[in-house]
C-alpha cells in the first residue's frame, strides 16, 4: 500500500507533464521541509506579503511577482499563519510592500532551518521606511512571569525591571522575565503597559521610543 501511495503523484505528473516547479517540493506527503510562518504587520500601513523559494534550477525568482503573493494585513490586523514548503536549498525570499504609501517596500533572503517556525515581521523605522525581520519562534516561559524580548525601530535604552537595557535598531534582545505589566517596562522613562499579555507566556514586543507597536505571541 505504501508503494502505491507514493506512486500516485509521479503517475499524475507523467500524465499531466508536470514542470520542474511542480516537482520542486514534491515530498509525497512528507512534512520534513514544511515550516509555519507567522506574518506580522507592525507598521502604520496596509502591507502585502510575498514569499518564494529563492532559486529553482539555479534561476532566481522575482519574489515581487504577484504569483508569490501570500497575504495582506491592515495596520491593526491579527497576524496570519501560513505554511510554506522550502526546497532543498532552504533559501527563501520574502517581500513586503505598503499598499497606501508609494515606494515603501522591502525584500530579504534567508536560509531557513528544517522543522523551525518563524515570525515574518514588517516594521518601520523612524523615517517610515518598511523593514523586514525574520525571527525564529521561541518560548522562554517562567511561572508567574511574562517572558519578553524586544525588537526596537530605533537605537535606544529602555528600562526593564528598573534596570537600563540598550537595544539596537532592528536587533532582537535577549529574553527578560517581568511580573508587573504596568510598571516593569519603561520607554523614554515612562511606564508602558502590556497587560493584554498573560502570565506564563512568551512575547516579542515591537517597540519605538514611546510605545509598543505590536505584541507578538510566541
Amino acid at each position: 500500500m505504501k508503494f502505491a501511495h507514493l506512486s500516485i503523484p509521479l503517475a499524475g505528473c507523467v500524465l499531466m507533464a508536470c514542470s520542474s516547479e511542480d516537482l520542486e517540493t514534491a515530498n509525497f506527503g512528507s512534512d520534513l521541509n514544511k515550516n509555519h510562518y507567522n506574518y506580522v504587520n507592525a507598521t502604520q500601513y496596509e502591507v502585502k506579503f510575498h514569499t518564494a523559494n529563492t532559486k529553482l534550477n539555479g534561476h532566481e525568482r522575482n519574489v515581487a511577482n504577484e504569483k508569490y503573493y501570500v497575504t495582506t494585513l491592515a495596520t491593526t490586523a491579527v497576524p496570519k499563519r501560513i505554511e510554506h514548503e522550502h526546497n532543498i536549498n532552504r533559501q527563501i525570499s520574502f517581500y513586503a510592500k505598503s499598499l497606501n504609501s508609494i515606494g515603501r517596500h522591502k525584500q530579504m533572503k534567508y536560509k531557513v532551518e528544517t522543522d523551525q517556525n518563524y515570525h515574518v515581521i514588517a516594521w518601520q523605522d523612524n523615517v517610515e521606511n518598511i523593514k523586514l525581520t525574520l525571527l525564529k519562534q521561541q518560548t522562554n516561559n517562567k511561572d508567574d512571569h511574562f517572558a519578553l524580548r524586544f525588537l526596537s525601530n530605533v537605537d535606544q535604552t529602555i528600562t526593564v525591571n528598573n534596570k537600563p537595557l540598550s537595544v539596537a535598531k532592528g536587533a532582537v534582545s535577549s529574553w527578560h522575565s517581568l511580573q508587573n505589566c504596568t510598571s516593569d517596562l519603561k520607554l523614554n522613562g515612562q511606564p508602558v503597559e502590556f497587560c493584554n499579555a498573560s502570565f506564563n507566556n512568551s512575547y516579542t514586543l515591537v517597540i519605538n521610543n514611546q510605545e509598543i507597536e505590536e505584541i507578538i505571541t510566541e
